[in-house]
């Protein structure tokens, strides 16, 4: 079996090396509260307006570090680049962010995907 060719890193494809650092999550966090209820963003969405263009995963990652005494994040407004909401252990999308966003108005299918997310995208300056 012949062994994978791994594509070298390029800073100017992929973003900086170094991305996870001191205030990062409080970053993300920052961004994820400006996006309006009603609407969604993308992890990709949150990584470019900080300027990290490849770290849409440490977006997903600090938003699951959430600490328990920061109920102000609105982490469920936040989806995949297909408009789907995250799944979960078992697989399934998360019927918790299902319901958050539900609250809001907005509508998730039973695949786990945004209705009309195109309209419901938030969008960027």
């Amino acid at each position: 079996m012949a062994a994978q060719r791994r594509t070298r890193y390029n800073s100017a494809l992929h973003g900086p090396h170094r991305v996870v650092g001191e205030g990062f999550h409080e970053d993300v966090f920052s961004e994820v509260c400006a996006v309006p209820a009603g609407q969604v963003t993308t992890y990709g969405d949150i990584a470019a307006a900080l300027g990290l263009r490849s770290v849409a995963r440490q977006v997903g990652w600090a938003l699951a570090a959430i600490p328990e005494d920061r109920d102000d994040v609105p982490w469920h407004r936040v989806v995949n680049a297909k408009g789907e909401i995250a799944r979960r252990g078992d697989g399934l999308p998360s019927d918790e962010q299902r319901a958050l966003l539900a609250a809001e108005g907005i509508e998730v299918n039973e695949a786990g995907c945004i209705v009309e997310f195109s309209a419901r995208r938030m969008q960027r300056p």
